[in-house]
């Protein structure tokens, strides 16, 4: 019998030792599991209601009926759709992303389906019956690398990508499912800390990924003003070339160097675009920009992903929540979630 709603459980495995690294999440495909765990409201997030949802969505036994005989599959892509506040950040951005898109070349289409056939095939390989291997997803590293040196250039601020429909629902749903996990184990985590104005945890979908969106502004502007008044005096045929080899090619390889992030940013903008602006609308394109492309884009949504497959493979303090210091378990800790995704829930989001 399908009920009206869903009744969401899985269970978080984490690596044993002084890490946060969940290693398994695995669908309750018994509701007799329900007994010992009652369902509650999602938390204030959806944190935990959306890792079921994506499993659901990404799990290909879970989705089968014969499996899963309660589960309202039609009702969960719904709710998904509505729960999950990043593809509708995404949507948003578009027209922005696509306009600057027209003004720089694309990568070939035949290296993204190449990448995206190479993607699944390694996906599957984490793919278990009702739940995922979360440590066969590292060799999607290779993947991402392999892909960077093919197109000769790196996912940040690349604006050059597009993808398949199908393909970019896949990626929508994996990175909701990697950024909730990391949530939940937040949630636990701060569940067991004494003084949280020191010891908590918080994720956030944007300083996770781009710590100093400001800075990068500042060096962006600093540098596009080096390029733009040094340029008469470099190149070929300028009256002292000693200019160039003196201070135009130092300071360039010091931006390099200690601004990397701003130069790589500079040189993927269409100079007609940057040149279109006073300096006020230029600082606040550099900050948008930066905003677009990380919650708007395939390049900005695979960057995300490749983190938090990284942050898995070495563990969340490595790479999001440097300042803590886990606490030691000498066997492998299980996370049960239970939760249940009502109509009205659901109903409720796509009123407000």
């Amino acid at each position: 019998m399908k009920h009206k709603g869903l009744r969401l459980g899985f269970d978080v495995t984490m690596a044993k030792g002084a890490t946060m690294k969940p290693q398994k999440v695995q669908f309750w495909s018994d509701e007799s599991a329900f007994q010992k765990f009652k369902p509650h409201a999602p938390f204030k997030y959806m944190s935990d209601a959306l890792v079921g949802l994506s499993l659901v969505k990404l799990n290909s036994y879970i989705k089968s009926p014969l499996a899963t005989k309660h589960m309202n599959y039609p009702f969960a892509m719904d709710a998904w759709k509505t729960l999950d506040p990043h593809v509708e950040i995404y949507e948003r951005s578009q027209e922005r992303v696509r306009s600057l898109q027209s003004l720089i070349p694309v990568v070939d289409p035949s290296l993204c389906a190449l990448f995206e056939e190479h993607f699944n095939e390694t996906f599957e390989t984490a793919v278990t019956p009702y739940g995922f291997d979360l440590t066969a997803l590292g060799p999607l590293l290779e993947t991402f690398s392999w892909f960077e040196n093919k197109i000769s250039a790196p996912l940040l601020y690349n604006f050059g990508l597009n993808f398949s429909k199908p393909f970019m629902d896949k990626l929508h749903t994996l990175y909701s499912f990697l950024y909730n996990l990391r949530s939940l184990v937040a949630i636990d985590h701060n569940a067991h800390v004494q003084d949280a104005s020191h010891e908590a945890v918080k994720v956030d979908a944007v300083t996770d990924y781009l710590p100093r969106v400001e800075y990068v502004v500042n060096d962006a502007l600093l540098y596009w003003n080096f390029k733009r008044f040094s340029e008469p005096f470099t190149g070929r045929g300028t009256p002292d070339p000693r200019v160039e080899k003196l201070f135009a090619s130092p300071m360039e390889k010091a931006f390099q160097k200690y601004s990397h992030n701003a130069c790589h940013l500079v040189h993927n903008l269409p100079k007609s675009f940057i040149t279109s602006m006073n300096p006020v609308e230029l600082e606040e394109a550099f900050y948008l920009v930066q905003i677009d492309w990380l919650l708007g884009s395939p390049a900005g949504l695979l960057f995300k992903i490749r983190e938090e497959i990284f942050a898995l493979q070495n563990g969340y303090e490595k790479i999001f929540w440097k300042d803590i210091e886990p606490k030691n378990h000498a066997k492998p800790v299980s996370l049960h979630l239970s939760c249940e995704v009502s109509e009205e829930l659901v109903h409720g989001v796509k009123a407000a």
